[in-house]
């Protein structure tokens, strides 16, 4: 640089003395040697002047250049020293990358100052050439093949494909199938609903840039490109836009011609690579349209769940059991009722695969993506064919099976819909449930005006106004079924009403008695309870539960029959009821004294046998067994608990009569007969001469027989344990 300005000075200075010694200017007129002096003076200055600027421009090239080169050769250092590319951080590349590109910028002067140089001139000073060669060098080192990597990376990136180590390309093998960014599940028959087919389209869209950046490296490489091209393929790459003309850049990406075949190769590992992957999204898309379709699974969960539900023969399964699968099969139809109402599911109906503009703007794209192409297409078309042959299959096994169709064509709405019959069960489901009895815990007759343990008076309002709601819904919801589900439906109804009525009466009538063992009744609030039972018996017979009304009762009955047990205790305990009168083990053969015994003397009394006073306290627990006798419902009527006591009262009233025919009568006779001297000698000869007569059947008279064959066992035990005694044997 130094020895360029010594030489522009010296030509300048040099010119200006000689033009002094030979011009001598006339006053006053122009000669022809003037004009050349002066237009001498004129080039002088203005070659001074672009020696001047061309000086100072190579000096900041220069200066650049050197702080450049130093750079490249710092990094062509630390590449030296790693063993790999791969044990450098692709970071670090990119970086370098970036970095360079914004230096080739810089270094591309205007070379049409360097005519005022001779020594710059390239015929004589080639060090332009051999920085452009450098720096060439490093170009394909650090950029192209950057670039190149980075396209690989973000192909791999986008189809699961490995990168092989060393050169970075696409290693083969197994590709990957996009991931749906949204894996909600959406009920749809539309394909551009689904999360696959937004997977497809973003996929298509990201394998169009990467379409896009890999042409524009081609063409940048076979010199084709320009600086647009290689501004958005640096943006797409590396992430970064770049500032400036860029046109040294796009001169520097050129390849050579030994690698010129190696653009065909990237492209067919792109091409293998992304196809791959379009031909898994389109399968998984396909796959949940036509094989996984929302509308086969919601039907066979129909299917499954209103089996055998509304049969009116099928036997009568727990509510709890019922009301799930009511709602279950409310919920399908419901769901298939939203899927089929959006419509854009006229391909279902179609011949062969017409998925609507949106699946069709898709394969076009397709088709006009190099990296994807017609081939793409031809092999989807084929794979989608034969999946709806088998869709159309199913189709029509589901839902045109000869019987009642689930889904029927809508030519009106041009759509797929619910036929008649299973939009009129989805419509009478939806009325049905809103019912407050159709819940899982028990409204109306529990919670509206029942608490637990609310009498009957309250419970019969409530159980009316159930009975009310029901024939509401049996009047105007269950005829919304299909003619075939009304009688089912309605079974459930009467059933669940009936039930609710049935167990809120019970556990009021429960909780309005006392704790088990009490003896205390109080027999208004019996009576009260038995008039409301029957009103309750009435309410059920209307809602068709006739026999929980049978139940009802039942259980009033089963508390008149537990406070005449405490009375039968009582009579268990009377002396001709006692243990002792009933097993005469305790007899040892002497004088027995069966009056005392049986209740009918007072101990020591020599008067005849008399059962007044037995008969008196009989006759007081006979009245008061008669109010809860009274209470009975015809069934208990007929109960032995209770038909003891009625026989009971009828003998007690015949032997206060003293009729004839009284048991109690015939009995005192018979311990009369055998006498207050009854012993082991005796015993037989009297029993056999009184024993008592065969017919009645009274308690009193059933009683009198278990007295004679207990005396008659006792009195032969006691005449064979003398005989043994005495050493005789008796024939």
């Amino acid at each position: 640089m130094a020895r360029t300005r010594a030489l522009a000075a010296r030509a300048f200075h040099g010119g200006a003395q000689m033009t002094n010694e030979q011009s001598l200017p006339t006053r006053g007129r122009w000669s022809v040697q003037a004009v050349l002096l002066r237009l001498a003076y004129a080039l002088l200055a203005a070659w001074a002047v672009g020696i001047g600027v061309a000086a100072w421009q190579l000096d900041g090239w220069r200066e650049d250049l050197s702080r450049i080169l130093l750079q490249m050769k710092a990094d062509a250092n630390f590449r030296a020293r790693a063993p790999t590319r791969e044990a450098v951080d692709p970071e670090w590349y990119r970086r370098k990358a970036l970095a360079l590109l914004a230096a080739t910028d810089r270094l591309q002067h205007d070379s049409a100052w360097t005519a005022f140089l001779p020594g710059s001139w390239h015929a004589f000073d080639p060090l332009e050439r051999q920085v452009q060669a450098r720096l060439g060098r490093e170009f394909n080192e650090i950029v192209v093949e950057t670039v190149r990597r980075e396209l690989y990376a973000h192909a791999s990136h986008l189809t699961g494909v490995p990168l092989a180590r060393g050169s970075g390309e696409l290693r083969g093998g197994e590709c990957q199938s996009p991931v749906p960014s949204n894996l909600e599940r959406r009920l749809t028959a539309a394909p551009e609903d689904l999360p696959e087919f937004v997977a497809v389209t973003d996929y298509v869209t990201d394998v169009e840039r990467l379409d896009a950046a890999v042409q524009s490296f081609f063409s940048l490489q076979a010199s084709g490109g320009g600086p647009e091209q290689l501004r958005r393929l640096v943006g797409y790459t590396l992430g970064k836009e770049l500032p400036g003309a860029l046109e040294g850049a796009a001169r520097m990406f050129r390849s050579s011609e030994e690698v010129r075949i190696e653009p065909v190769l990237m492209q067919a590992r792109l091409q293998s690579a992304t196809r791959c992957s379009l031909a898994k999204a389109m399968a998984a898309l396909h796959t949940r349209l036509l094989n996984t379709n929302d509308l086969f699974a919601l039907e066979q969960g129909y299917v499954e769940r209103s089996n055998g539900l509304f049969r009116p023969s099928a036997r009568l399964a727990g509510f709890d059991r019922t009301l799930e699968r009511y709602r279950a099969v409310h919920a399908l139809l419901e769901d298939q009722h939203a899927l089929l109402a959006k419509g854009r599911n006229d391909w279902m109906g179609q011949g062969t695969l017409q998925l609507g503009s949106a699946y069709q703007k898709v394969i076009q794209r397709i088709a006009a993506t190099r990296l994807l192409g017609p081939e793409s297409v031809e092999q989807l078309q084929s794979q989608s064919g034969a999946a709806f042959a088998e869709f159309r299959r199913q189709f029509e096994q589901a839902f045109d099976n000869g019987g009642e169709p689930g889904v029927v064509w809508l030519a009106d709405e041009k759509r797929f819909g619910l036929s008649p019959e299973r939009a009129a069960l989805r419509q009478g489901l939806g009325a049905l449930l809103k019912a407050s009895f159709m819940t899982d815990a028990a409204p109306a007759a529990s919670s509206k005006n029942a608490p637990e343990s609310a009498s009957l008076a309250k419970v019969l309002p409530a159980a009316r106004a159930l009975a009310a709601e029901r024939a509401e819904v049996v009047a105007r919801v269950v005829p919304l079924f299909p003619s075939d589900a009304q009688a089912g439906v309605l079974r459930v109804v009467d059933a669940r009403v009936s039930e609710l009525i049935y167990q809120q009466a019970f556990r009021s009538l429960k909780a309005s008695w006392p704790a088990e063992g009490a003896a205390a009744a109080d027999l208004g609030t019996l009576k009260q309870q038995r008039e409301e039972v029957l009103a309750l018996q009435a309410v059920l017979k209307q809602t068709g539960g006739a026999g929980f009304g049978e139940r009802l009762v039942a259980t009033l009955d089963g508390e008149l029959l537990r406070r005449l047990a405490v009375l039968d205790d009582e009579l268990e305990r009377q002396p001709l009821e006692s243990a002792r009168s009933r097993d005469f083990a305790w007899w040892q053969g002497d004088t027995l004294p069966l009056a005392e015994t049986l209740g009918a003397a007072d101990a020591g009394a020599n008067t005849a046998p008399s059962f007044g006073r037995s008969a008196a306290r009989l006759t007081r627990l006979a009245q008061e067994a008669q109010p809860l006798l009274a209470l009975a419902s015809p069934a208990l009527a007929q109960d032995p608990a209770a038909r003891r006591w009625i026989d009971l009262k009828a003998e007690l009233d015949r032997y206060a009569a003293h009729a004839s025919d009284s048991s109690l009568l015939r009995l005192e006779s018979f311990v009369a007969a055998l006498g207050p001297d009854l012993r082991r000698e005796n015993c037989a000869e009297r029993l056999a001469a009184n024993a008592p007569p065969q017919g009645g059947d009274d308690e009193i008279a059933q009683r009198q027989r278990e007295l004679h064959q207990a005396l008659t066992q006792r009195c032969l035990e006691l005449r064979m344990q003398a005989t043994a005694t005495a050493g005789v044997t008796v024939p």
